[in-house]
């Protein structure tokens, strides 16, 4: 190497040394910032991602609540449901089925007060199952009904119905102590709003006027009442007897008809103690907490005792026997009612009947069959508010016009029952079986008239009647509301026979078990079906073999 290489190489290297120093002065440098560039990036970037996060669940209550009333649930009639309407024809159906069936909630198994989705109607169905499957039965009928109410062109004046029913709201939220909005969704769902729900609840007041409209056109003629009571005397006929019972004196310890009873080791086991006192028998002392089973023997032995005092008592009965008036063949004793409504019947027939599962016999003399034509009545009624008593509220009616009319403003005015406000008060065809007693006594006492009043109080609740006047009796009415039973609920079968229902987001959980049962009885029919014919082709073939 020569001199001028050596020297060249030697700067370079000095050269080097120096510009890699200050480079990695300047690389740190340069690293700190990029670092710190880094961290505001980062720090930006969770910042806008809690931004965004807190942005999406604030903007999630508008968005369901959005979805909740734009959105389709199910279809129903080929018309668009919306979560909205959905809840509130579900809350209508499940308030009303836990009102009528409250007192027995318990022994069907539901806990209202716990998650509906969680608790078994059926082996198959939950009750939130079964709610959403009476929805949309009730779904299909409302349209259906609603789009013949169209079609006929039925109109109905909803305001002054639809002001009652705010009234309500306003009311039973004040009594609840909530507000008017916590009320409503409280009642008919979580996205329920008065506004929401206006339209739903004036279409139900629509139909259930076309409904009664109905009722109305097919009520039945006096001749179609008649002819149909002829047909069935028995269910409608009430009939006079004297009734004597005659109990069986079974015996209450072993007799000399006693069944036998084996010897255990437990009756063979030395009673004495080792104290030599007695010990006491266990199975003796358990006896004494069962009543004694008397034997077929010794029940048989009873009922032929008592056969012949009941014998005696037949001869007596018709004198001495327990009186039983008016009397409807459904509160018969089964055992007595078919002897009693024999059309054979007549005045002073006697028998003895048994009843072998109450080991007694029933001694029944017959007196007479009719029917009743006790009217029924017609009223009105007020069931003051706290503010007013019955007694004001008359002495008010006194000091004005005193008219049917003017009662009824009064009952407008006054009644805490919001379901009669708009007719009055007004009830019709009223029968003793369909009030308390003190309350049927006053209305149809014979010396009732047109026009009298009465303020009653019965059970902390005060009613203040007035009296109309009598209307049909009882079994006309009976027969008159089956007949128009039948008649709508074939009706209401015809509208609803091709109202379909759609679920194409899968809400209603229902619908999968039904297709996963009915695709189960297919599967299980065509088995039967393919075993059957296995069957028959091997019962021919053996029939050939064998000629």
């Amino acid at each position: 190497m020569s001199k001028n290489e050596k020297v060249t190489e030697n700067k370079e290297q000095t050269e080097q040394k120096v510009m890699t120093k200050y480079d990695r002065k300047v690389q740190k440098r340069k690293e700190e910032k990029e670092k710190e560039k880094k961290e505001e990036r980062i720090s930006t970037a969770i910042g806008i991602v809690v931004l965004v996060a807190l942005v999406c669940l604030v903007a999630s209550f508008p968005i369901r609540t959005y979805l909740a009333t734009h959105e389709t649930y199910v279809v129903v009639n080929g018309e668009a449901v919306n979560k909205v309407e959905f809840d509130y024809q579900y809350n209508l159906t499940k308030n009303n089925y836990i009102t009528q069936y409250g007192s027995y909630l318990t022994y069907f198994g539901l806990d209202t007060s716990k998650d509906l989705s969680t608790q078994m109607y059926s082996d198959t169905l939950t009750w939130q199952d079964y709610f959403e499957q009476n929805a949309v039965e009730s779904l299909k009928q409302n349209k259906a009904l609603m789009a013949e109410a169209k079609a006929a062109g039925f109109t109905y004046d909803t305001t002054d119905e639809y002001n009652t029913f705010k009234e309500t709201i306003k009311t039973s939220a004040a009594s609840a102590g909530i507000s008017e909005k916590e009320y409503v969704r409280s009642i008919y769902g979580s996205y329920a709003t008065m506004g929401r729900i206006e339209e739903y609840v004036k279409n139900d007041m629509v139909m259930n006027a076309y409904y009664q409209k109905l009722q109305e056109d097919n009520a039945p003629s006096d001749d179609e009442i008649q002819s149909y009571y002829e047909e069935n005397k028995a269910t409608y006929d009430s009939v006079d007897y004297r009734l004597t019972t005659i109990e069986a004196d079974l015996p209450t310890e072993p007799i000399e008809l006693a069944d036998p009873v084996e010897e255990t080791a437990a009756d063979t086991t030395d009673t004495t103690a080792t104290d030599g006192t007695a010990a006491t028998d266990a199975t003796a002392s358990d006896s004494t907490d069962t009543a004694y089973q008397p034997s077929d023997a010794e029940i048989a032995k009873a009922m032929e005792d008592a056969k012949v005092l009941a014998d005696d008592a037949e001869q007596t009965v018709a004198k001495d026997g327990e009186a039983h008036e008016n009397e409807k063949k459904s509160s018969v004793n089964y055992l007595i009612s078919d002897w009693l409504f024999d059309d054979a019947r007549k005045a002073g027939d006697t028998t003895v009947i048994t009843n072998d599962n109450s080991h007694c016999y029933y001694a029944v003399a017959f007196e007479k069959r009719y029917l009743d034509e006790t009217p029924s009545a017609d009223v009105r009624v007020i069931i003051p508010t706290e503010d007013k008593t019955g007694e004001e509220i008359l002495e008010e009616w006194k000091n004005g016009a005193a008219t049917e009319d003017s009662f009824a403003e009064l009952c407008k005015k006054y009644t805490q029952d919001t379901s009669a406000v708009e007719n009055g008060g007004l009830f019709e065809q009223v029968t003793k079986t369909g009030m308390t007693e003190e309350l049927s006594n006053w209305i149809f006492d014979t010396s009732r008239q047109a026009g009298d009043t009465v303020a009653i109080t019965v059970s902390d609740t005060t009613y203040v009647l007035y009296y109309i006047g009598q209307d049909q009796p009882e079994w006309k009415i009976n027969i008159k509301n089956t007949l128009v039973s039948d008649t709508m609920s074939q009706h209401m079968q015809d509208i609803t026979a091709d109202v379909t229902v759609e679920d194409p987001k899968g809400k209603l959980n229902y619908l999968k078990v039904q297709a996963e049962e009915s695709a189960a009885d297919e599967t299980a029919a065509a088995e039967t079906q393919e075993i059957t014919e296995e069957q028959t082709a091997a019962t021919e073939e053996t029939t050939t073999q064998a000629q």
